[in-house]
This record gives C-alpha cells, structure tokens and sequence, in this order.
C-alpha cells in the first residue's frame, strides 16, 4: 500500500541551486537528498546509532546500485513531484550587502575593516565584484513557493512523517545551505524542547563525538543543542548580518597561535576546514571539513523572521592530534549561551 502527502514549500531565504548550466532552478534532487540527510537523523536510534545497517536500510528505501548481491540492487520507493521545475528570479544580486566587524581582516595598512556578510556566509555562490554578486546565472530567491507530491510505502511513511518534521525544523537547501541559505519551510508543527520528535533525535554531546558522522541532534546538561535569536527581524538580509556576527564572534572566541603552515591543527580547525590564511600543513588545500553549527532562518511572529541555530555533533573524520573535541564544543556552547549574544537555548526558562 502507498502513502501520499502534499506538502507546501516557501524559502526564508535565496537558495543556490544549480542545475546542469549553474543557474537556479526547482529541482527534485536536492530535495531527495536533503530527505535522506534527515531520514538518516530520524532512522538512526533504531540501527543503534550503526552505519552499517542504516546504509543498507537506505540502500532499500531510496534506491542503490551497491548492495550485494545485484539482486538486491533497486529504485527508490520514494517518490518525489514539484509542482513546478521554474527557473530563479534573481539575475543579479541587486541587495545591499550590510557590513559586520571581523576582527582577523585587515586593510593595507593593518587596520581591521568589515565584511559583507552576505559575502562571508554565502562565499563561493556569491563573489566579490566590486560589491557581493551572485556568481551563478540566477538563484531562488526568498519567498518562492512550490508544492511537493511525496509517495511512499505504508510501512515507511511514519520515517518518512518524522524525517518531513525534522527538514521543517532544521532543513536548508543548495549552496552554503549549512549557513542558512535556502531555508525550507514545510509549514508543519512548531519546534519545542519537548516535542517527541526532536526528543527522539537527541543525544548527549559526549556520545555523539564517538562517531565520525552527523547522526543526531546534540544535547547536554542543559536541554538541546538549539538556539534562536532573541529578537525577530523584519527581513532575510537582517537576519543573516545577525547570523553573519555570530559565526565570527565565535569563531574568532577561538585564537590561533601563529599563522599559516600550521604545522598540527589548533582548535579552531575543529570548527570547519579551511580556515583562511591559516592552513594545516598535513591536511593540504583540499581538506574538506564541514561545519558542525548549522543555521536556519525560520518564521516567526506578524511575519517576521528568526535566526535558528543547532549543532549535530560528531567526531572530526580528519587526525586532530591531542586537541580536546569536547572542550572546543562546550566552549562554543558557553559562547552561544552568553546572554550578551541575543541568543536564546531552546527550552530555557526565561
């Protein structure tokens, strides 16, 4: 028997999705594997948290070419239709870049000066061009809809409700999406400490840095590993300058000794990898890090926006020699906590 939910779709923010000409456009491949990124959150607990078996469960559900022997070799039994494949409407990045301090650059004469912050979060889809300009053909921008057609069996369709529930809540698309570009709303229920949903998905920090691979949303002493911004913001582009100065202040909470070769990683590179003008002499120019701390802009209140932030802990897969991964982690922690950040953690009291 199959199940069928229609679903409707709205981004917070411009998404980098690039098709076969680098141009913006609606596709139904990254929504596939934004699904399975969160179906892989959502199915973890039952495979006691081991890759193995919850690869082969994946291998079964969406499709595989890999699983020994051919014959088990299939299609996905997920099916995905948008309602509509259109291109993206921004050609030019005709938006006003608000600057943010960054205390690590420097003109030519040595003084610290500001970045863009659209720049600094969405570098790579965005290029400096005598002012930030989008480097692809075009992008979605903020506020497009879509509707989505999912089917699936009925045996699956409880995974595939949670994983559904967990992209409403932490899901984010294309290019630079780990910094909050291309935020996805799925118009579902609301985040809260105590939703059963998000409580099946966490666990202990120290727990989740046994294993290499993102599998569960963290938590500690103090509830998840959630935060939001203490006030709401009346656009996308305030939103990401405030997402934009969190991300450097702590960033920068973490100093370097000396600059680049470093010849072992420092703690800073615990965060993600490369870090600009400060390389690792062992890990070379394609080392590839991601960022654990993820962003999110979400909805909020008379049609404002917040800034979400969550981390999905995880061991670094890279050697990082004697550094402590769980007193880098609860440091960056104590730095989000900081009331003098205009964050607050999910669940707290007020």
């Amino acid at each position: 028997m199959i199940q069928q939910k229609h679903l409707h779709l709205r981004l917070h923010s411009p998404a980098f999705l690039g098709d076969a000409h680098q141009s913006g456009v609606w596709r139904t491949p990254p929504i596939k594997a934004l699904l399975r990124e969160w179906w892989r959150v959502a199915a973890a607990p039952q495979s006691g948290y081991e890759h193995r078996s919850l690869r082969e469960t994946e291998g079964m559900l969406f499709g595989n070419t890999w699983l020994e022997p051919s014959s088990r070799f299939c299609k996905s039994t997920v099916r995905l239709a948008l309602g509509h494949w259109d291109e993206g409407k921004m050609r030019t990045w005709e938006t006003q870049d608000p600057q943010v301090p960054h205390s690590e650059v420097h003109d030519k004469e040595g003084r610290s000066r500001p970045v863009g912050s659209q720049l600094y979060l969405g570098y790579g889809p965005l290029t400096l061009q005598q002012g930030t300009k989008i480097k692809a053909n075009a992008a979605l921008q903020e506020g497009e809809t879509n509707t989505l057609d999912l089917a699936c069996p009925a045996k699956d369709a409880r995974a595939i409700t949670h994983t559904l529930q967990l992209i409403d809540w932490f899901g984010t698309l294309g290019g630079r999406s780990r910094n909050g570009w291309g935020s996805l709303s799925l118009g579902l229920e609301p985040l809260s400490a105590d939703h059963a949903d998000l409580t099946k998905v966490l666990r202990a920090l120290k727990t989740c840095l046994t294993l290499d691979w993102p599998h569960a949303v963290g938590s500690d002493e103090k509830g998840p590993l959630v935060w939001e911004s203490a006030i709401n913001f009346n656009d996308w582009q305030s939103a990401m300058k405030f997402l934009a100065s969190t991300k450097i202040g702590f960033r920068t909470s973490l100093k370097f000794d000396g600059g680049e070769p470093h010849r072992q990683p420092q703690q800073r590179h615990v965060l993600a990898y490369p870090v600009t003008h400060h390389k690792v002499s062992g890990w070379g120019n394609e080392t590839r890090l991601a960022n654990q701390i993820r962003f999110k802009l979400v909805s909020a209140a008379d049609n404002k926006l917040k800034a979400r932030i969550y981390h999905t802990p995880h061991k670094s897969p890279l050697a990082i020699g004697g550094i402590n991964e769980l007193d880098v982690w609860q440091h960056i922690h104590r730095w989000l906590d900081d009331p003098q950040n205009k964050l607050t953690r999910l669940g707290a009291k007020a």
